[in-house]
């Protein structure tokens, strides 16, 4: 796979009136109705600074007008207000057919000067079954995790659903003043949507305070077995005010017994990299039975200067297992005006032969201009 063979169109946005302080999200994708068709879902920043919940249908094409991307429908997505939701932000879809389906995601709430807590959260997870346009008013179900030191979070987010059951994760900032990637408090659970149950992904050697985990991607694969995927991250120096080392993972999980399997780490290029955290942001199950992840690499510098999107491929062993070598293949994105080549990108979800993500492009001064963009395989 190289960058000769890939289409990319970037920006693919919903931004009526190319308002140039509006940046849009792209965060999770599966397959539409019709073939070459999709359900997008991600958020926007219009018309302030809290997000605002999108759902796009339709072909990603290069349509383009006054601002709104493709040839498909878009809708705005909102929490109800009886959530005390003040911005919504969607991460992942799943399709029905016939414009119905589950999303989740998450939603901030108004804190004013308080300081987030178990008893007063700043972000909630959530959950929804309906009409894919949101408009199903008893749909919605919020989520808070409860994290690894046995308290609720105060931040928690749900990445990921596909036949039934969604993952996230959940942490306390103010333990460390940081969430996701970083956070030393970071939990790692899965949802059932039908009745809000949780359980958290019991990992090896979980019950050392310094390690922490994120659940970004799941992918049911019959039978009530699920392929779970995301990062893993763990503190070298125990007087560390955040994590120092980290890599992507896939485990297995049976929902009928309850049991984990196959747990399996994977780094950047198959090398053991110690300047780099590693992180699967969601997963897509081939037909022949491989896995393919959307895959971001971040520095571990105190600068945060390097980002890299990539798309891996994973397959199994003959007793079921992962093969501990991935296929790695870096995603070089470029802009649709004038082809310029992004500085800083991550790869956010991935369904078929397309990837979605975010790109940040040199700007001529000195600085970047944020888009978001989508990939695909020729």
């Amino acid at each position: 796979m190289t960058a000769e063979r890939r289409q990319f169109i970037s920006p693919f946005q919903y931004n009526p009136g190319n308002d140039p302080s509006v940046i849009t999200y792209l965060q999770g994708l599966k397959g539409g109705d019709a073939p070459g068709t999709f359900v997008l879902v991600g958020a926007n920043n219009s018309p302030g600074p809290t997000p605002v919940g999108l759902v796009y249908q339709g072909p990603l094409d290069r349509v383009m007008r006054r601002g709104v991307s493709g040839s498909g429908t878009w809708s705005t997505v909102a929490v109800p207000k009886r959530f005390g939701a003040a911005g919504t932000s969607v991460y992942g879809p799943d399709n029905f057919g016939a414009g119905l389906g589950n999303l989740v995601g998450a939603y901030t709430r108004s804190l004013g000067n308080q300081t987030p807590s178990s008893d007063n959260p700043a972000i909630v997870g959530f959950t929804y079954t309906g009409a894919l346009n949101g408009s199903t008013a008893t749909g919605w179900r919020s989520v808070q995790g409860t994290t690894q030191l046995g308290v609720k979070g105060s931040y928690t987010f749900v990445h990921s659903v596909d036949g039934g059951l969604a993952v996230g994760n959940t942490d306390n900032a103010d333990v460390d003043d940081l969430t996701g990637y970083f956070s030393l408090s970071s939990t790692a659970f899965i949802v059932e949507l039908a009745t809000g149950r949780q359980t958290p992904i019991r990992f090896p050697g979980e019950r050392d305070p310094l390690v922490t985990h994120t659940a970004y991607g799941i992918w049911a694969n019959g039978s009530g077995k699920y392929t779970i995927a995301g990062g893993s991250g763990e503190v070298l120096n125990e007087e560390a005010s955040r994590v120092s080392a980290g890599e992507a993972y896939l485990i297995d999980y049976d929902s009928i017994t309850g049991q984990f399997s196959n747990y399996t780490t994977f780094s950047y290029r198959n090398r053991d990299r110690t300047d780099l955290i590693t992180h699967f942001e969601g997963i897509y199950r081939t037909d022949n039975g491989s896995y393919r992840l959307p895959a971001t690499s971040v520095a571990l510098n105190d600068e945060g200067d390097l980002a890299i999107a990539s798309e891996v491929t994973i397959k199994r062993n003959k007793k079921g297992e992962f093969r501990a070598k991935a296929s790695w293949q870096d995603l070089d994105v470029t802009r649709s005006s004038d082809g310029a080549v992004s500085v800083l990108s991550t790869a956010n979800s991935l369904y078929g032969d397309v990837t979605v993500g975010f790109a940040n492009y040199p700007d001529g001064n000195s600085g970047l201009t944020p888009l978001d963009f989508v990939s695909r395989l020729l």
